[in-house]
């Protein structure tokens, strides 16, 4: 295994990095209610009006290729992937972090010029990406510290945690670091709208 931690972001085309930006930050317009995120939506509503060309052109080649590589069943296979892309944004415990560089990100989008979108996308994706890497590198550390912790005292003090007090992170299996042994994948956490799916950039 390479040793990098692989998200629903890895490894995707230009395309598909432009599409999962504009997910992103739907999920965010949908979940995002503290009032200092209030732009996010009409962030949200201008990209969709100033890039629906863009939009649009993105959708259809995405169909174009998930048919190619999946025959009759792409459709099915495509909304699935959407699916895990959406629930991958709106995990509970990154939302306050989320929010902030998602209105970042909206607020730039919302000056981009028609056409650039997918170029953009090149840099910014990678920023909401990074507060999931934040996320999880820290979650393990907390899983490492607590098992050495357990490991040395728990004979004497007990756990660390009472079981019914412990943090419940559920994580799909393609979210956990390469080569670590993988394990059944967990429900997804759901996002509070309707996710869109690929079919349409509204």
């Amino acid at each position: 295994m390479d040793g990098q931690r692989h998200t629903v972001n890895t490894g995707i085309s230009s395309l598909q990095r432009l599409w999962n930006l504009r997910s992103g930050l739907n999920v965010a317009a949908l979940n995002c209610q503290r009032a200092q995120h209030a732009a996010l939506v009409d962030n949200y509503k201008i990209l969709l009006k100033r890039h629906s060309r863009e939009l649009a052109r993105a959708n259809t080649a995405l169909a174009t290729e998930y048919r190619k590589a999946h025959g009759s069943s792409f459709r099915n296979v495509q909304d699935s992937y959407m699916t895990r892309v959406y629930n991958y944004f709106a995990l509970p415990p990154t939302m306050p972090q989320f929010c902030d560089v998602a209105l970042e990100v909206s607020s730039e989008v919302a000056q981009i010029a028609p056409g650039g979108l997918e170029q953009y996308s090149a840099g910014a994706l990678p920023r909401l990406e990074a507060v999931f890497e934040d996320f999880f590198r820290t979650y393990e550390r907390y899983r490492v510290d607590l098992a050495a912790w357990d490991s040395r005292y728990g004979a004497t003090y007990g756990s660390a945690l009472p079981v019914a007090a412990q943090p419940v992170v559920q994580l799909d299996a393609q979210y956990r670091q390469a080569g670590s042994g993988g394990g059944s994948a967990a429900t997804d956490p759901s996002v509070s709208g309707p996710a869109d799916g690929a079919r349409s950039p509204n």
